[in-house]
């Protein structure tokens, strides 16, 4: 985030690899990973009232973020399928930490940690599921009140990025 001249460099490089690509159709492309984003929020808000399956919650949050944040790229016409790619381009065509309506280092750290996040639930279902979670090294379960947060933080995120888009 500090050098963005690096991003800059770095989002070019996607572009020549084809990881980040052009595309034509901006605004259908945005409105579809909108509606994306609300129907991970609709699941957060299911899973919640179920008061079940926190880990899935979290798995939702990085979800509704990364669509977002899929959003944001299509208005400027690009389209991305590697998350470290996604948060680069983030970076360089959004990030601005003196003005509002643009990305702020906090919006841009709650995208980077929802991929490790989205790691680590991945790692713990799995593990889980195999019944070797001590063999896979985790050692913390999610919980409701780290669901919540993260549900708050996404919803201010995702409510942020609406109001660039629609601006």
């Amino acid at each position: 985030m500090e050098n963005k001249k690096e991003c800059e460099t770095a989002f070019y490089s996607y572009i020549n690899k084809g990881i980040i690509k052009s595309e034509e159709e901006k605004q259908n492309l945005s409105k579809s990973h909108l509606k994306k984003t609300d129907y991970n929020l609709d699941f957060i808000n299911h899973m919640l009232d179920e008061k079940r399956f926190y880990d899935w919650v979290i798995v939702g949050c990085y979800y509704a973020i990364y669509h977002a944040s899929l959003a944001l790229l299509s208005i400027r016409g690009y389209s991305s399928k590697s998350h470290l790619a996604t948060l680069c381009s983030l970076i360089y065509l959004y990030y601005d930490n003196n003005k509002k309506k643009l990305l702020n280092k906090e919006d841009i750290e709650l995208v980077a940690e929802s991929s490790l996040e989205k790691q680590e639930v991945s790692y713990f279902v799995e593990a889980k599921n195999k019944r070797e979670t001590a063999s896979y090294g985790i050692s913390e379960e999610f919980n409701k009140n780290e669901a919540e947060k993260l549900k708050e933080k996404t919803i201010l995120f995702v409510n942020k990025v609406k109001k660039i888009i629609l601006e």
